[in-house]
């Protein structure tokens, strides 16, 4: 049997997890992680949309980050540990390094219209 059909297989088994998606459109702000895990820069970005995974930000486009960050919500004190996933101009896709606390979502996206995929 031919690799590529196994490999064909194996994707059907795992099917994509879709999570509610959340748009809050809330200012945020992207720590670096830095040597010994500490900071020295922080900038500024705009939280489009958030699930329990992860989210969508605006950027500047001319930002470079590293691949792994925290996030800070506006409003909010805990920092979120996170991965760039895909980036597409101002648009950076990342997700969660753990998947948000239930309460902890609902408290984030109150009063915010549910994103339909």
């Amino acid at each position: 049997m031919p690799l590529e059909h196994i490999h064909e297989q194996a994707k059907f088994r795992q099917p994509k997890r879709s999570f509610v998606q959340y748009r809050i459109e809330r200012p945020g702000h992207i720590i670096p992680i830095g040597h010994h895990l500490r900071s020295s820069t922080v900038y500024n970005c705009l939280i489009m949309s958030i699930s329990c995974a992860g989210a969508v930000l605006n950027v500047n486009r001319n930002l470079e980050l590293p691949e792994n960050f925290y996030l800070e919500i506006h409003g909010v004190r805990d920092e979120i540990g996170c991965t760039e996933f895909r980036r597409d101009r101002e648009e950076l896709v990342v997700r969660f390094n753990m998947f948000l606390d239930a309460e902890f979502l609902r408290r984030v996206t109150q009063g915010a219209e549910t994103v339909l995929a």
